[in-house]
């Protein structure tokens, strides 16, 4: 049997958190829910994080803010020092695609998988509810991949450590989950190959696009249009989609029928069979 595993969390990287905040609030409704920034002005008091998690970010040297999308999230993080990987990545690349964050029953069977492929991880995470494997992109392509575990309740339940307490409260309505994320890549199939051994789920093949299926959502690989390996969509289950594109039209964001924020595409997905 499959070891569980959804898609969970998309993050971004841009080089400031407010003029995101704000196209994503005008143009699909959303609301911060929790981050590590002063983001008061969104009605999100500020509170200084726990010592542990506080030392974390301060060593990364990143400010986030995390909106709610059904029980899924989108995270923007944005460098604070000029000496960090993430100033250097954003200096190559530009604003856009940085982490697909999976939730899993467990992060044991993927460390084990990590270990067996020789690949190297970017970062962990133990905290007391919340523990989170990253793994380095350098080798297996296009973004960091993360495996998280919500250890305090049961996995899967709802609860969700990086959103902070009260994150349905700030939940908008209307939205059901990312259902989706896109990785464009010059190779996709030797990359959707090297997730796949990591993930310990099978890549099918549907016309250009290599796809891992997760529990009730899916990583998509495709050829890459501009010669970079990135994250580059998501797509969005939601009940209104045709107006908030009008909006992003009116606001300069959209790009045929897809929005795009923050350096990635948001695009409209049907309700999940």
């Amino acid at each position: 049997m499959a070891d569980p595993i959804r898609l969970r969390q998309i993050c971004l990287i841009v080089p400031a958190l407010e003029p995101v905040i704000d196209e994503l609030m005008l143009v699909l409704g959303l609301k911060v829910c929790y981050g590590k920034a002063d983001l008061s002005r969104y009605g999100v008091p500020y509170m200084p994080p726990p010592a542990h998690q506080a030392a974390f970010f301060q060593q990364h040297g990143l400010a986030s803010a995390l909106l709610p999308i059904g029980d899924t999230f989108l995270e923007l993080v944005c460098p604070t020092r000029a000496d960090t990987p993430a100033t250097r990545f954003l200096e190559r690349r530009g604003s856009g695609g940085y982490m697909v964050i999976t939730e899993v029953g467990a992060t044991e069977p993927f460390r084990d998988r990590i270990a067996k492929q020789g690949v190297r991880l970017a970062g962990t995470v133990d905290y007391p509810t919340y523990n989170e494997l990253q793994v380095d992109p350098r080798d297996i392509g296009a973004s960091m991949l993360s495996f998280s575990v919500q250890k305090e309740g049961k996995p899967f339940d709802g609860g969700w450590y990086p959103a902070g307490a009260s994150w349905r409260e700030r939940a908008a309505p209307g939205f059901t989950a990312i259902r989706r994320a896109e990785i464009s890549a010059r190779d996709p199939g030797k990359i959707a190959a090297a997730w796949s051994a990591l993930i310990g789920r099978p890549v099918s093949i549907d016309g250009a696009a290599h796809v891992i299926g997760l529990d009730r959502s899916e990583i998509r690989f495709v050829p890459s249009v501009d010669g970079q390996d990135r994250l580059t969509a998501v797509d969005v289950e939601m009940a209104d989609f045709a107006a908030a594109l009008e909006r992003a039209r009116g606001q300069g964001v959209a790009d045929g029928p897809d929005i795009v924020i923050g350096g990635i595409a948001i695009r409209e997905e049907k309700p999940w069979g």
